[in-house]
């Protein structure tokens, strides 16, 4: 129902009403809302956690008296632990107090009446036509090569770096460029006066480069010498890259320069000849076109990926989590300058979570300008522009930022949020360090660590000028998202108080430094006036997510996670990179805290660089560094499999997870996905890392019913591990496209259990009660509407 109160009309309220009438005619809609054929939204449902606090903010409900409340639970009594100290729920083994609290107060979770705002704040000069509106604040989101409060102002970002005598093109860098550079971006293209003039001349292409002097030697690039033959001669047997015709080349009638390939996303084929959709932030989420990786809405839409409405909107296509609504015009709206604000009145469940829209150059910009196109993304498109899935681990920080925007509980109501998620994609930042001139690398002695610190800085200092919301707690109810080998080691100290999703937990307990073997990425010589003295991890208030994972149907329909105790016969498995004892191996020491290493000196089961085996190889333990061709099935018909650190984390705990292999977990005071929420006794094996040369004799001393239990509890868990839900709302986005689904859509359609989002809501909900800091707030409040052990 909607509710119009008190207005005064004038000329200049006719837009404004127009919009409003324009809503009120599709009301009914959300009384009766429309399916659709694919039916993802009834599957999300189907796999959404309903474990969610109580706090309602509706006018009246504030009044509840407690007589109301259900009688209070004695959950000691009703979800008692098992040997293991563990409490199952939802068909995980929780740590008992966690899974015993969600047990127990999971059934009592209501809707609360949310007010949404949607805002109708507008923009200087619409933003000149080179960026998005921000509707809630009334801030432009400029494109690349833009600024200001109207992105009137042209930036140009060079290439190259200043030239000298010694080199004319300046010092190295990934966008160097002999050739034509699009300041807009600091990205290299064939130019003017070449046939095929947008091709991308990408690093390596556009400069000589030297044969190895010994065979097996990678190319040497001389960045001091352009090859421009190469580039731009028109000889007809061997063309100049940006004038070879792709179909000449592929007919194999002219040679061409290996170097030269298609880096850049939005472009495939070997001469970039085919224009495809670039990666986004769920693809704009249908409200906007995807612009090399920055969204650019549609009018009446803004936010990173297009998925907030304005009250230029149609309610007919508003988003999942802002439906069924009903719509409250507010009294005595200030209207001067700006369309009027509305309030939608939604029904939602806690946690609520608040996603700051950052401005573009912690995201957007940050994809946009990639010259990689595999890099910090989990999937980029083909000439058909059907899903390519990416093998990129730190792909994990896309999905989660794509689930928590379309989730059901995301908010836009910051005063009502119980979370706020602070949106850095610093898996984009530190790959991206060495990109162009422009990112200030040097700045920071090329450490990506420092350059990286003072991006999360600066997005700290944004949230602070513009929004209210931090210093209601210090900052302890902000999420943010440290994907890098390091974690959160290099967060600054003014947002140490927030919760960190990261996969490297280092409590910093042994290994107190920095652990990574890439000199780039040390924190250690960080100052402290800038980090400050914290830990890497803390388990009270930290959480190890697991990294991205490629979908693969083949593995799901072959159930490789299933498989039985019998068909098992390898005790112990790990392949992996083992140092430089072995060929192509790693040569820093430092490399896996030399724990790899160690595994390999005693088990090793192929011959390292002098003909050795390890001192205790067996018939029934790999350790080896040949890449498997059949990696899945070796894992799922091992028992056991090695979780060791690589340059900090590694994926080897998704590999055994996924593959229903038990994890083995070498590398002390270091968390994994979920450790200090699940119970890792029922299906994980920690050993010592002084316990190495132990190892074996310990694995095979378990009786088979402690092994058969394990196994048995990561065939429960392994969905945990899984994006399911950004994986799903991209088969959603497909099938909208072509009318089908794809086979990966097809097997993640069948599965139910928790995946890594909502096992995370659970555990925000858990803590939104829980936490000591939040207590006295829980107190305050006499509105949950749960039994007081709840709280």
């Amino acid at each position: 129902m909607i509710s119009i109160e008190k207005w005064r009309f004038s000329w200049t309220l006719v837009a404004t009403v127009a919009s409003v009438l324009t809503l009120v005619s599709v009301v009914h809609l959300f009384l009766f809302p429309l399916v659709p054929s694919f039916d993802y939204f009834t599957a999300r449902q189907q796999i959404q956690n309903s474990c969610v606090p109580i706090k309602e903010s509706a006018e009246g409900v504030t009044n509840r008296v407690w007589e109301n409340s259900p009688p209070q639970l004695n959950l000691d009594h009703r979800f008692p632990a098992d040997l293991h100290n563990a409490v199952v729920y939802r068909n995980a083994p929780w740590k008992a107090e966690i899974g015993r609290w969600l047990s127990g107060c999971d059934s009592v979770a209501k809707e609360v009446d949310l007010v949404e705002m949607i805002g109708g704040k507008s923009c200087k000069s619409d933003c000149s036509g080179q960026g998005v509106c921000n509707h809630e604040l009334g801030q432009c989101r400029c494109f690349h090569g833009f600024r200001g409060k109207g992105c009137s102002e042209r930036i140009h970002f060079q290439c190259n770096f200043p030239k000298t005598p010694e080199l004319p093109y300046g010092r190295w860098v990934v966008s160097i460029c002999p050739t034509h550079c699009d300041t807009t971006r600091a990205m290299c293209f064939c130019g003017e006066g070449t046939k095929y003039p947008n091709r991308p001349v990408a690093e390596a292409c556009g400069f000589q480069v030297n044969l190895p002097s010994q065979p097996g030697a990678p190319k040497l690039t001389n960045w001091a010498k352009a090859d421009l033959d190469n580039i731009f001669t028109t000889n007809g047997s061997k063309p100049g890259w940006c004038n070879i015709d792709p179909k000449e080349a592929y007919a194999l009638k002219v040679q061409f320069k290996e170097e030269c390939d298609c880096k850049y996303d939005g472009l495939l084929g070997q001469f970039c000849e085919v224009p495809v959709s670039s990666t986004c932030v769920n693809q704009c989420s249908g409200h906007g076109h995807c612009r090399g990786g920055f969204c650019q809405c549609d009018n009446g839409w803004y936010g990173v990926d297009c998925s907030i409405p304005s009250v230029m909107s149609s309610m007919s296509e508003w988003p999942q989590w802002l439906r069924p609504a009903h719509i409250d015009i507010p009294i005595n709206a200030n209207i001067t300058g700006n369309l009027v604000n509305l309030n939608a009145v939604v029904k939602k469940k806690r946690p609520l979570l608040y996603v700051y829209d950052l401005p573009p150059e912690f995201n957007s910009l940050l994809l946009e300008g990639r010259h990689y196109k595999l890099e910090c993304v989990n999937r980029i498109y083909n000439e058909k522009n059907e899903t390519l899935w990416t093998d990129m681990l730190y792909g994990s920080q896309m999905a989660f930022y794509e689930s928590i925007l379309a989730s059901p509980h995301r908010t836009l109501n910051g005063e009502e949020a119980d979370f706020f998620f602070v949106p850095v994609l610093d898996s984009c930042i530190i790959t991206r360090a060495d990109d162009a001139p422009h990112l200030s690398a040097q700045e920071h002695r090329s450490l990506r660590s420092s350059l990286t610190l003072e991006f999360y800085k600066k997005a700290y200092e944004h949230i602070i000028e513009h929004y209210p919301y931090w210093n209601h707690t210090s900052g302890r109810d902000h999420i943010w998202f440290f994907s890098w080998d390091e974690g959160a080691c290099y967060a600054p100290k003014e947002i140490w108080n927030s919760m960190m999703l990261v996969h490297w937990g280092n409590t910093n307990s042994k290994h107190n430094h920095s652990t990574t073997a890439y000199w780039a990425d040390n924190w250690d010589r960080i100052s402290s006036s800038r980090r400050g003295n914290h830990s890497c991890f803390d388990p009270e208030k930290d959480l190890v997510l697991p990294a991205w994972k490629a979908p693969d149907a083949f593995v799901l329909r072959s159930k490789l996670w299933a498989s039985p105790r019998e068909k098992r016969k390898t005790l112990f498995y790990f392949n992996g990179n083992l140092g430089s004892a072995y060929p192509n191996g790693r040569p820093e020491s430092s490399y896996s805290m030399g724990i790899r290493q160690k595994l390999a000196e005693e088990y090793g089961s192929s011959p390292n660089k002098e003909g050795k085996l390890g001192k205790q190889h067996a018939e029934d333990v790999i350790v080896t560094s040949l890449r498997s061709e059949n990696y899945h099935e070796d894992l799922s018909s091992s028992v056991f499999c090695g979780v060791l650190p690589g340059d900090g984390w590694s994926g080897r705990m998704e590999d055994s997870i996924l593959q229903g292999c038990i994890p083995v977990v070498i590398q002390d005071g270091i968390f994994l996905p979920y450790e200090n929420v699940l119970n890792y006794e029922s299906f994980v094996v920690r050993i010592s890392e002084d316990e190495i040369p132990n190892l074996i004799n310990i694995l095979r001393g378990l009786n088979e019913t402690e092994i058969q239990f394990r196994l048995a509890n990561v065939q429960k868990v392994w969905q945990r591990f899984l994006y399911r839900d950004s994986i799903l709302l991209e088969a959603k986005r497909q099938n909208a496209t072509f009318g089908r689904m794809n086979d990966w859509a097809v097997e993640f359609l069948k599965l139910r259990e928790d995946d890594v989002f909502t096992t995370l809501i659970q555990i925000l909900h858990y803590k939104l009660h829980n936490d000591p800091w939040r207590r006295e707030l829980v107190h305050q409040k006499k509105d949950f509407g749960i039994p007081q052990e709840c709280l």
